[in-house]
């Protein structure tokens, strides 16, 4: 397991609820779920939702593999999405995006605080025929635009 000792953890409220995220990214995004919620543009969020744990078949080396999203969305049309930021892509996040995409139903959004080095670009960029966006850049597109919403 890799050592993210240096990621601020933040705590929260959100919606009404009190959360640990493991980064100001996750608890941004988080914020930009409820503002969305709340402007009627989808019907809910959860955040690490334990009932939305994915199974995935690996290839020979590995029989399965579980995979949390960290946000999963229902749509207005009763549809649920995924929603995985990411301040750091590294080639196992990849392949667990790839997995769920070939291997379930819901459209996937890739998120990240600022664009990328050029490995993790590259690796993203063979995961968008597959999913249904990559933010880019969300501090420059989204955040700055709410940052008034943000506590923290």
């Amino acid at each position: 397991m890799s050592n993210f000792a240096h990621v601020e953890r933040v705590t929260a409220e959100v919606g009404g609820r009190q959360i640990t995220f493991r980064s100001k990214l996750e608890y941004r995004w988080c914020v930009w779920c409820e503002f969305r919620k709340q402007q009627g543009l989808i019907k809910e969020w959860w955040y690490e939702d334990q009932d939305s744990l994915f199974e995935l078949q690996m290839n020979y080396r590995y029989n399965k593999a579980m995979y949390l999203p960290d946000f999963t969305i229902l749509t207005n049309e009763d549809d649920y999405e995924i929603e995985e930021t990411k301040g750091w892509f590294s080639s196992k996040d990849y392949t667990k995006l790839r997995l769920i995409a070939e291997q379930y139903d819901n459209e996937i959004t890739l998120i990240f605080a600022s664009k990328p080095n050029k490995t993790q670009y590259a690796r993203a960029e063979r995961l968008e025929p597959h999913i249904k966006r990559i933010i880019w850049n969300a501090n420059r597109d989204i955040f700055t635009k709410i940052k008034h919403l943000f506590e923290v």
